[in-house]
């Protein structure tokens, strides 16, 4: 429960058959020590054909280039070709800006974060089953959709978002960050407002991970009963909360 944020990360191109990693990470990408394994409600794959396959996933403790750290990982069978989506729902969550020095507030978090995989045919003239390209939709409440494949994507171009909420666009907050800057800090962050038909673009200044993020707050009080203790609270402490931010991930490889 903090102001972390849930990612996904997978390799977003590989050959109908093959078998690939899936990682679900909680923190911050640009600081291997802030990294934790997500607390997750929920972890699937949907195929091209549109089914829903959960993931049972494992906790690991060290990756390469990253060193000691906590993270969820699962194999993924890719057997079909065409467009899959690894998908992700954290365990709502709260937090408040007092925490850290900012205007206080309890409110919940729901999160939620989806990379989108490209399997290619292995023949040529084999018939993909089900083409997702212009959807890659993955039932989240909060919602961004590419406008063209993100894992075409090269370095200097502009990729155009749109954010659904329940289906219909949405006027959301934004940011993009390439996975070695400080996400809230670094002033490289592309950040914004939508238009008020969800839209956004992003300039891909660079080649490697991207995190782009969609987020906005509705005024709506609840409690949370704590499942752990914390510097500012314990287990079963009955947590009010008087507004609610919902952010998704979109994570992308350049």
């Amino acid at each position: 429960m903090s102001d972390h944020m849930l990612w996904a990360e997978a390799i977003d191109k590989v050959k109908a058959g093959d078998n690939a990693k899936a990682y679900a990470f909680f923190g911050h990408p640009s600081m291997s020590t802030s990294i934790f394994a997500p607390r997750i409600d929920s972890a699937f794959l949907l195929t091209p054909a549109g089914e829903k396959l959960s993931l049972a996933m494992k906790k690991g403790d060290w990756l390469p280039g990253y060193g000691h750290m906590e993270y969820l990982f699962s194999d993924m069978m890719l057997y079909w070709p065409g467009d899959y989506l690894f998908c992700l729902v954290r365990t709502p969550g709260v937090y408040d800006m007092s925490w850290h020095g900012g205007e206080s507030g309890l409110f919940l978090t729901r999160s939620f974060a989806k990379v989108i995989i490209h399997a290619e045919k292995d023949d040529p003239k084999a018939q993909d089953v089900q083409e997702r390209q212009g959807t890659w939709d993955a039932g989240f409440p909060l919602e961004i959709i590419p406008e063209k494949p993100p894992y075409d994507a090269k370095a200097m171009e502009t990729l155009k978002f749109r954010v659904k909420y329940l289906g219909q666009p949405i006027k959301a907050n934004y940011y993009a960050s390439y996975w070695a800057w400080d996400e809230k800090g670094d002033p490289r962050v592309q950040r914004g407002t939508t238009d008020e038909d969800g839209s956004f673009s992003v300039n891909l200044i660079r080649g490697g991970m991207w995190i782009i993020d969609a987020s906005f707050t509705q005024e709506e009080s609840g409690t949370l009963i704590a499942e752990d203790s914390h510097k500012f609270y314990k287990a079963g402490d009955v947590l009010e909360y008087k507004t609610i931010q919902v952010k998704t991930e979109l994570t992308i490889w350049v």
